[in-house]
């Protein structure tokens, strides 16, 4: 059995090609019952909920899993080590399936961060106006942060009841809240960013599938700073890919 993590479109995609192909069947993991709702599929067996290490080991026993595939999102860099970590204590191969990054222009008012804390201090000293794009998970983060305290700060975040009551606990004003199922077309990104007049975005490269590059495009178009959070290194004891394809024929060698 094929074991994939599915926390991106992409993700969702290879599984259901997989299945497709007729490989066996296919477990794919995901975190909401959102992600479990787009994750059906003939073929697939879907399983909700966040795995540390040994219940990943445990998974990959019960289910008898040959080869495990972390499609996680590019920013997940806590599952992508854990499932790597867990592939390894079984000793079955491991394949990490990470969308490419957006090739960044030159452009004066893009800055580079190394995380959601860095992001948010700089957001407070370059912006007045700022629209948040980097989701809900980290958003405790940034509604927590000293600098942005006495800004204007909305947030795009998927409409889903959980998302919401999140933002609720953390405080965050329901006047500052985008609840939009993305990803977003340059067109509505640059209305979105005209419309509340902002100054500075906060984004992540997370690929084309992602929507980065009509993030960026629209920003540079109106002038606005950008703060880029960079992607999280991480050092996986297997391959690394960028293509479907290439997960195709690795499967090949397995099966």
């Amino acid at each position: 059995m094929i074991w994939v993590i599915a926390g991106t479109l992409d993700g969702r995609k290879l599984a259901m090609k997989l299945a497709d192909e007729g490989f066996g069947p296919v477990l794919v993991s995901v975190v909401s019952h959102y992600g479990a709702q787009l994750s059906e599929h003939k073929g697939i067996e879907v399983y909700t909920g966040r795995l540390d290490k040994m219940a990943m080991v445990d998974m990959i026993r019960e289910k008898e899993i040959s080869l495990l595939v972390d499609a996680s999102h590019p920013y997940a860099a806590i599952v992508t080590q854990t499932a790597s970590e867990a592939a390894q204590a079984v000793g079955i191969p491991f394949i990490r399936f990470e969308r490419p990054e957006v090739a960044l222009p030159a452009y004066d008012k893009l800055y580079h961060t190394a995380n959601e804390e860095e992001a948010a201090a700089l957001a407070g000293q370059v912006g007045y106006r700022i629209f948040l794009t980097t989701g809900s998970k980290t958003m405790a983060v940034f509604a927590k942060a000293k600098a942005l305290q006495d800004k204007d700060v909305w947030t795009r975040v998927l409409p889903t009841k959980a998302v919401l009551e999140i933002m609720e606990e953390l405080g965050v004003s329901p006047k500052y809240i985008i609840a939009m199922q993305g990803p977003f077309s340059y067109a509505l990104n640059r209305a979105m960013f005209s419309e509340k007049q902002v100054d500075t975005i906060v984004m992540k490269n997370s690929g084309l599938v992602g929507g980065s590059d009509t993030k960026l495009q629209a920003a540079m178009d109106l002038g606005l700073h950008i703060i880029l959070i960079d992607r999280p290194k991480v050092e996986v004891k297997g391959l690394v890919v960028t293509e479907t394809d290439t997960v195709i024929e690795e499967v090949k060698k397995v099966f």
